[in-house]
């Protein structure tokens, strides 16, 4: 009877279907416990289940379309085509010397009728230039109260008296006051420094100056940006074909600060295209280097700076016409991508029509300036 009822527990019922078998590929390894959504190690052919967890993350964030991710710095490269030899614009992108006319060129000079056109030398360095470097973009920056603003609008106006149309990009105060509240705007002040710079009376000052100058309001106040005065630039430039440019300030052109430099930069290379001389007044640190710091000065063609000179010794005192631990107010250039410039510091005075910065009568005469 035994031996029945063990052959009876053996037999299965008909009904019952036999359990499947596990093959012993599914059995997640030991110390390697399965992941959900991850296929088995031996079934992806003994693959490293971190790389294969690093393989599907890619998958997914390219949208599950099965594509690994790229390198964004290779997006450009990706699927380019070869450049067609008889492509028009092959030749275009590169410049061959030997072709070009007109190679060899004297720099021309802007005066500006202040002490800003001794700076720059001529060629062999014997004269001074006689003015700004033209279709230069330059560099012009110092404390608050030198005279900056003073000897631009009075350089700008007599630019504009010779025939040629200016442009005047304010950042940083309001233009012009029509409601008369009592205030000596901006446009009133250049309007008497450019009468004192001329020697015209207002009629003919106004027919034969501000028929040439344009202003352009970029103060970030009122919603400006960097953009905003790009668009606006260009179109001024272009639509009235402006030769000289002064900006008041660079740096309010971009409140953060932070890109002045390559602001900088942007528009020099619009500049050269347009040939256009432009003067960019600009702020400086406590350290008395300007904002945007040594990326500024190698950026623009031309620097200029007004420092405050200390008379440090009693004979330092005599050489520059002050008294001892006095401090004087100097013009230096700093550089200059296409003139030499004069080696000395300048010391500066201020022109009583105009204020606009000059020679100080007490400048040495070993350290003279040159004439042009």
């Amino acid at each position: 009877m035994a031996k029945k009822r063990a052959s009876k527990k053996k037999a299965a019922p008909a009904s019952e279907p036999a359990a499947p078998e596990v093959p012993a590929q599914a059995v997640p390894q030991a110390g390697m416990p399965g992941m959900p959504g991850m296929m088995p190690q031996a079934a992806m052919g003994g693959a490293n289940p971190m790389m294969q967890m690093m393989q599907m993350m890619q998958m997914m964030a390219a949208g599950g379309t099965g594509m690994p991710m790229m390198d964004p710095a290779a997006v450009p490269f990706a699927g380019a085509q070869p450049v067609q030899d008889d492509d028009a614009g092959l030749d275009e992108d590169f410049i061959r010397p030997a072709l070009l006319d007109n190679l060899v060129k004297s720099q021309e000079s802007v005066p500006m009728g202040c002490a800003l056109d001794v700076l720059c030398l001529n060629e062999d360095g014997t004269k001074s230039l006689g003015g700004i470097p033209r279709g230069c973009t330059i560099a012009f920056a110092g404390p608050p109260g030198k005279g900056k603003t003073r000897s631009a609008l009075a350089g700008l106006c007599q630019v504009a008296a010779s025939g040629e149309k200016v442009a005047f990009v304010v950042a940083e105060e309001g233009f012009h006051d029509p409601d008369g509240n009592g205030r000596d705007d901006l446009c009133s002040r250049m309007v008497k420094i450019g009468m004192a710079a001329t020697g015209l009376n207002e009629k003919k000052f106004t027919s034969e100056v501000l028929e040439n100058i344009y202003v352009l309001e970029s103060q970030y106040h009122k919603g400006n940006n960097w953009d905003d005065f790009v668009s606006k630039y260009r179109y001024l430039v272009e639509q009235e074909d402006i030769s000289f440019v002064v900006i008041d300030s660079l740096n309010m052109l971009d409140p953060s600060r932070n890109r002045t430099a390559d602001n900088l930069s942007a528009l020099k290379t619009y500049n050269h295209e347009q040939g256009i001389t432009c003067l960019c007044i600009g702020q400086i640190r406590d350290t008395g280097s300007p904002v945007g710091g040594e990326a500024l000065q190698h950026t623009a063609d031309v620097v200029f700076l007004i420092e405050e000179m200390s008379l440090g010794s009693k004979e330092i005192a005599e050489l520059w016409g002050g008294k001892y631990r006095d401090k004087i107010d100097v013009l230096r250039s700093v550089k200059s991508v296409t003139t030499p410039t004069f080696p000395h510091p300048v010391r500066i005075g201020r022109a009583e029509d105009t204020g606009a910065m000059v020679v100080h009568e007490a400048q040495p005469e070993m350290y003279a300036v040159l004439e042009s």
